[in-house]
């Protein structure tokens, strides 16, 4: 003869977290949708720092544009393992695009850099459009805030539906 059990209903809730957490695929399901969402969050300032640097002034220059190939290696970085958890916008290194490194970083800087003329002397210098990246992002940072915010608690939810 089979025996009862009664549960309390806080030994309830605990078997259906249990439930509820195996059935997340040891947390992978749930890592790639809060990845997702975060990425998601972070597009509206992704999209803001791309404009800025596309407005920068520009003196003509025949071939594609440094201003261009910044703004398409402006990236969301979003990670849920490692030391840098969290999501970040990136403005990743472009290449040898008319052999100018670290453009992204002399942009935004107030410094701004020298070069050569065509290859030759004389050195000019030359000053991009400081601050579009970092001031661009501050701008923003509570609307980017909030937006993180609303894709952890979306996470929550959902596990949190799976247990009621």
């Amino acid at each position: 003869m089979p025996v009862e059990l009664d549960f309390s209903p806080a030994e309830r809730k605990l078997m259906e977290m249990a439930r509820a957490l195996r059935l997340e695929e040891d947390g992978k399901a749930l890592k790639r949708d809060i990845v997702k969402q975060l990425r998601k969050a972070a597009q509206p300032v992704r999209q803001a720092v791309r404009a800025s640097i596309r407005s920068a002034p520009t003196t003509g220059h025949a071939g594609r544009s440094i201003r261009s190939a910044i703004a398409q290696k402006t990236q969301v970085v979003a990670k849920l393992n490692g030391k840098a958890v969290g999501v970040r916008i990136v403005a990743k290194e472009t290449g040898s695009l008319r052999n100018f490194r670290n453009a992204p970083r002399r942009f935004n800087s107030p410094l701004g850099w020298h070069h050569l003329t065509f290859g030759r002397e004389p050195e000019v210098d030359q000053l991009g459009k400081p601050g579009w990246f970092d001031d661009t992002i501050a701008d923003r940072k509570r609307e980017f805030r909030t937006a993180v915010e609303e894709a952890v608690k979306e996470a929550a939810q959902r596990v949190a539906r799976r247990v009621r």
